[in-house]
């Protein structure tokens, strides 16, 4: 028989999961709107942010309240302090996502500087981490949460490769430097979200095991 506080912590996943659809929305929209160009499109992403926003708020309000009423304890209790957490980190991630629509509204009618490859790679494989780690989170499999922790190095090389290559073509050709530094902020803000959804799998293993196994994977 499903107990208030089970009905209460299923509502509040349902907003996570909800909050999560949108920040991969806004991942997807946003590196659209830097390979195709697409000011529009960039503009929806600034708009969309404060349903991510507005989440955050709904979200942090319901786990406080029901740490204040319910009181749980152990596997409950370490759900609601994972979804606390995580659910800053879904935000940041819709506020990176914003950054990159910045930047593809700035670089709107300018030639490409170059083909997008790496960046569009980067965003593919946030999106897969982040869709992966709330399937460990309903599969309470710690295993697949730590398996993502690993694909982090993947984001982490190609930001090194980007930036690489983009300190070349501001070497050779000052005129670029501009141009270039906007597409390395892009690899940043990509970077950073990888270590969001991270923090989010390190989350999923205090939840499902009840190990901090924060600094240990480095």
């Amino acid at each position: 028989m499903t107990t208030h506080l089970e009905q209460e912590l299923e509502a509040i996943k349902s907003k996570v999961f909800e909050m999560t659809d949108l920040a991969i929305e806004s991942i997807a929209k946003s590196i659209q709107a830097m390979k195709n160009s697409d000011a529009r499109l960039a503009e929806q992403v600034l708009r969309e942010d404060s349903l991510l926003d507005s989440l955050e708020v709904e979200i942090d309000n319901e786990c406080i309240r029901v740490l204040v009423t319910r009181q749980p304890a152990a596997v409950h209790l370490r759900f609601v302090l994972a979804m606390l957490k995580i659910n800053t980190d879904l935000e940041r991630i819709g506020d990176l996502s914003t950054n990159i629509a910045d930047e593809a509204i700035k670089l709107h009618g300018r030639p490409a500087l170059k083909p997008l490859v790496d960046i569009p790679r980067m965003g593919e494989i946030a999106i897969g981490m982040l869709r992966d780690v709330f399937s460990a989170i309903t599969e309470r499999d710690a295993g697949l949460a730590r398996e993502i922790i690993d694909r982090d190095r993947d984001i982490d090389t190609l930001n090194m490769q980007v930036y690489r290559e983009l300190f070349s073509y501001m070497a050779e050709n000052p005129h670029t430097i501009s141009h270039a530094l906007g597409l390395i902020m892009v690899a940043k803000a990509l970077e950073r979200i990888g270590d969001h959804v991270t923090n989010i799998a390190e989350r999923a293993v205090y939840y499902i095991e009840g190990i901090d196994i924060r600094h240990m994977e480095e």
